[in-house]
Formats: C-alpha cells, structure tokens, sequence
C-alpha cells in the first residue's frame, strides 16, 4: 500500500480509500488483472489490452475499503498502469499508458490522489530520470497540470517572488530532480503559478504574462515559418497558394490568441482547486 485517504460523501460520511502498487510477480494479480481490465474497452476509446508478461509493467490501484456483515472487503475504484522504459545509460522513464477511474467515482479527487501518489512513489526512486504519459488525453493534461503545480508550488525556486523573472534554469533543474519533471510540464507549472501571482487588473503586468505564455505557444508556428522558406524554394507558384492559406499571419495570430485564451481558462480552473484544497 502506498496511500491511504478519506473522503467524505454527501450522506456524511467518511469513506476510506486506499492506493496499492502491484506487478507480475504478485501472486494472483494476473488473472485479477484479466478481468479487471475489460472496463478500458467500455471506457477509454483507444483502449487496448497489455502485454502484461513483461515485468517492466507497474500497476497502482485503487481501491474502497469497506465493512459488510463484519467483513472487510475491497471495492475497485480504478488504476494505472506504467512502463518503465530504459534511458541510456543507466536510468528509466516510468510512462504512463493508461489510467481509469470508473465513473461511479469520478468527480471525488481519486484521479488526482492516484496520480500524486504514483508520482511520488517514482519520485523515491533515484534511478527515474522523469515520468511522461503515453498519448494523453486533454483530461490527463488537466490532471497533471493540477498534479504537478500542487508538488511545486512549495519549491524554493517557484517562490512568488522568483516567478516574474521568468522560467528559469533553477525551476528547470529543481523540478527535474526534486520530482522528475521534465522541462515540458515544468514550464506550464511555471506558467501557472506566475498567473496566481499575477494581478491580471494592472494592464503591464498582465501584458507581461501574456506575451511570455504565447512565447510558448507561438514554438509550432515559428516552424511553419520556417517551412514556408523552405517552400518558397522548392514549390511552384500554384503549389505555394494552396499552403499559404494555413500560414497566413493574421490567421497565425487568430489562432495563437485563442490558444492563450484556453489556456488562461485552465489555468484559473487550476488556481481555484488548489485554494479549494488549501
């Protein structure tokens, strides 16, 4: 077991949950394995069954333990599973390839106990060079957006009032050995934690925040730019007219500012359930 919680629920009361990690090598787990991972094919779209021969799999699940006619019993709340992938020369990348919390649980925080609890499980591990996901979903982005900031907002090097000087190469290296981030997720935990201590009333400074996330976000579109060099040397005329419409620059800007304005919405979302938690 690696965690344990309580939440309470809307007949007041207290419901206890517990976390466990589990592998192969478990006796038995395979075939609880079997069954239990016949609800991905219900609930996720993409789903497919694993490999689970291969002892490079970890599974964390949780579960609801509770008291019927004096027996204890367990009740599968959801899981995930992760591989841990080899990083030259000598560590590992733990990637998460699914995560399912079933949905008479959704909404009650069990996603974000999961994974902070997975998370700092592979945090105590020196060998883990970061963690990643497999193909995430928007929501598992969110998920780990929230994840994430929560596990830095207490380090040193995200202070409040280191934050407006920008993403630095301290945060960079903080997060990656602290808590095996990578510089990726870093900087959205940045970007978030700047916009909490941001006052978005006083104009320079919201200007200030907002052309450094589209700083981020404008990275795929300055390749375009540079692939529109490369095709004004290669295309003829006709052929270039076709791809100037998606590398237009009002429709660049267009876009990038919808991007920021998305963005910023999750962010807040974020903001509020980490004051709600506190």
């Amino acid at each position: 077991m690696l965690h344990s919680y309580t939440v309470h629920n809307e007949e007041a009361e207290e419901l206890t949950y517990q976390i466990h990690k589990a592998d192969i090598r478990c006796p038995g787990f395979l075939e609880y394995h079997k069954r239990l991972q016949t609800f991905l094919m219900w609930f996720i779209e993409t789903a497919s069954f694993l490999d689970v021969d291969d002892d490079r799999w970890d599974f964390f699940l949780v579960f609801e333990k509770y008291n019927k006619d004096g027996e204890t019993l367990y009740a599968a709340v959801g899981y995930m599973t992760v591989y841990n992938y080899y990083v030259y020369p000598d560590k590992t990348r733990p990637r998460v390839s699914q995560m399912l919390i079933l949905p008479p649980f959704q909404g009650e925080g069990h996603g974000a106990q999961l994974l902070e609890a997975v998370h700092r499980f592979y945090c105590g591990l020196p060998k883990v060079q970061d963690i990643t996901a497999e193909d995430p979903s928007e929501n598992y982005v969110k998920l780990r957006d929230y994840v994430l900031t929560k596990l830095c907002q207490n380090l040193p090097s995200f202070d409040a009032d280191k934050l407006h000087l920008g993403f630095s190469a301290d945060m960079i290296k903080e997060a990656q050995e602290k808590l095996k981030i990578n510089k990726k997720h870093a900087r959205r935990v940045y970007e978030i934690l700047r916009l909490r201590a941001t006052d978005m009333s006083d104009e320079e400074k919201a200007k200030a925040y907002r052309l450094e996330v589209k700083k981020r976000l404008f990275g795929p579109y300055r390749k375009n730019q540079r692939e529109l060099a490369k095709m004004r040397k290669c295309l003829r005329p006709e052929e270039l007219v076709s791809h100037m419409g998606q590398l237009d620059t009002q429709t660049q800007h267009e876009e990038l500012e919808k991007s920021y304005q998305l963005a910023l919405e999750d962010y807040r979302r974020i903001i509020e359930r980490l004051a709600s938690q506190a």
